[in-house]
């Protein structure tokens, strides 16, 4: 009986492992069709741009784990005995926080607005709250040419991390792998150009979000060569991996119901 029950899970995660890498690969069309062009030459719609981020109007947020002063932000936490299937550490949230940024090429700047977009930033710090030294902090910020800024306390990010959730058994161990979407590093952005409603001035008349015809919404600081790439590999690992995993699960299913 268990073993039936493990089989359909494996069904189950099989085909939701390659649909998932339809979508991915849906994706990459949609990118791999979509010609790179100059922040200038730009039309509404979907665009894939390639420029140099800066604050607008002066607006940056500072990031919860190690204080950076940055546009956008992305915090992956863990807790610690918190997962379901045994493994002692397992997804607690994603948290993310920013301000509407240019992107500027040199041939002019568009807004942009990151809420909503996949991100692909740099690594600014990993941290483990109860025990475990902050190697990740230090050298996460050697990459970046800076010293840390600021070390946050474990009893600040605890209530941090606390603070996001609904839970009512909270856990005293977390870890918090924070990125930052920096001012003054160079980001490929493939997403939606409208019109924005809100402008103040002739550089922000355009703005590029989430859109709802075309969902697509990217910032990396990958290349437009290794995005492509990236995705593609992606989605052949999901579509073959889900794939295999769905029709052998179904093999040894009707293996174990003597239908095979």
């Amino acid at each position: 009986m268990f073993s039936g029950i493990a089989f359909l899970v494996g069904i189950g995660a099989g085909l939701f492992c390659f649909f998932k890498g339809l979508r991915i690969y849906r994706e990459h069309r949609v990118i791999a069709d979509t010609p790179n062009s100059t922040i200038l030459g730009m039309a509404m719609g979907f665009v894939e741009v390639h420029g140099k981020a800066g604050p607008a109007q002066g607006q940056l947020v500072n990031s919860p784990v190690t204080r950076t002063p940055c546009l956008f932000y992305k915090v992956d936490i863990k807790g610690f005995g918190e997962g379901r299937d045994g493994r002692p550490w397992s997804h607690h949230l994603t948290d993310t926080k920013g301000v509407p940024f240019y992107l500027d090429d040199g041939t002019g700047k568009v807004l942009v607005d990151a809420h909503g977009a996949e991100l692909e930033l740099i690594r600014t710090a990993w941290r483990e709250t109860g025990g475990a030294s902050l190697r990740g902090v230090v050298e996460a910020f050697r990459d970046l040419h800076s010293p840390p800024r600021f070390l946050v306390e474990d009893n600040e990010l605890i209530g941090y991390a606390v603070s996001l959730s609904s839970s009512d058994s909270p856990t005293k161990r977390y870890r918090f792998t924070e990125y930052c979407l920096l001012p003054g590093h160079w980001y490929d952005v493939a997403g939606t150009c409208v019109q924005n409603p809100n402008a103040r001035d002739e550089h922000d008349r355009n703005l590029i979000m989430k859109g709802q015809d075309v969902p697509t919404f990217l910032i990396t600081w990958r290349s437009e060569t290794g995005i492509k790439e990236r995705l593609r590999n992606r989605a052949a690992m999901y579509v073959f991996g889900g794939g295999i995993l769905a029709v052998v699960s179904l093999g040894l299913l009707l293996s174990e119901l003597g239908w095979l």
